[in-house]
């Protein structure tokens, strides 16, 4: 194991780099897949029927692949 590997700054740094960019790509894939059935609707009711998915997709997925 490495220096770096062993730092725990970097390995918190690694971590919150790896949620954000999941959870950037995750949230934007969902969007993008709603975007043709949500045309027209409020930004509310969007982020209502999206957010669901999105909690599922981080506590199963990202979050996993990010503890790795």
């Amino acid at each position: 194991m490495t220096a770096l590997a062993r730092n725990p700054i970097f390995a918190r740094l690694r971590f919150l780099g790896t949620l954000m960019l999941g959870a950037y790509l995750l949230i934007n894939a969902i969007l993008a897949l709603l975007a043709p059935l949500t045309t027209g609707w409020s930004t509310w009711a969007v982020t209502a029927l999206a957010v669901p998915p999105m909690v599922l997709g981080m506590v199963y997925l990202v979050i996993p692949i990010a503890k790795r």
